[in-house]
């Protein structure tokens, strides 16, 4: 039980990768899925135009256990 408190309170995760790119996002993904590294997702959306229908852009972060 404490192992798994230390390592969910003091994991410290580091952005590894940054893109707009859906296709290099997945590719990335995919590397660090073959190479059995723990990863997680972020993504930030900036809505753009009159009620957000166009100028959708969106940024992927990809972070790995420091």
């Amino acid at each position: 039980m404490l192992k798994f408190i230390k390592r969910v309170l003091f994991t410290r995760w580091v952005l590894y990768h940054t893109t707009a790119s859906v296709d290099q996002h997945f590719s990335v993904l995919e590397e660090l899925r073959s190479r059995e590294i723990d990863f997680k997702t972020k993504g930030l959306n900036f809505g753009g135009g009159y009620g957000g229908a166009s100028g959708f852009s969106t940024v992927y972060h990809i972070y790995t256990k420091k």
